[in-house]
């Protein structure tokens, strides 16, 4: 799969890169749709989310890697940019990915880490990007 940074226009690049919110939606066991608000990061030209076991869209992904990352420009919620993708789940026992949201987003890492059970990195494999408006 390619890597996302080449799927997305130059025009809404900026809503890959910065520390924004979005909307992460999983498939539960009934095949709904489950979103959440999550924060994300772009890491060596791969973007990452973080999860702990104990979550409900751990267990979706788990069974089911579809999923969908929905970042909205707060300046303008008509410019968005949907990543359609399949999720790889990877342990990390050592809250190194975490350690990067921490740093990115100003948050405390103790207070990340305190969240819940083992700790994974959800790295997101696109297999489409939708930008709007159209570059």
């Amino acid at each position: 799969m390619p890597e996302i940074e080449s799927l997305v226009p130059d025009s809404h690049r900026d809503l890959l890169t910065s520390q924004l919110t979005a909307t992460f939606t999983t498939v539960d066991g009934k095949g709904r749709p489950q979103s959440t608000a999550v924060w994300y990061l772009l890491d060596g030209g791969e973007l990452l989310g973080s999860v702990t076991e104990d979550r409900q869209k751990y267990r979706n992904l788990a069974r089911n890697p579809a999923c969908a990352l929905l970042v909205i420009d707060p300046a303008n919620p008509q410019r968005t940019l949907e990543v359609r993708a399949n999720a790889e789940l990877t342990p990390d026992p050592d809250n190194e990915v975490v350690g990067k949201f921490a740093e990115a987003y100003g948050a405390p890492k103790e207070m990340l880490v305190a969240a819940g059970g083992a700790r994974y990195t959800v790295t997101l494999r696109p297999w489409r990007v939708v930008a709007n408006p159209p570059a």
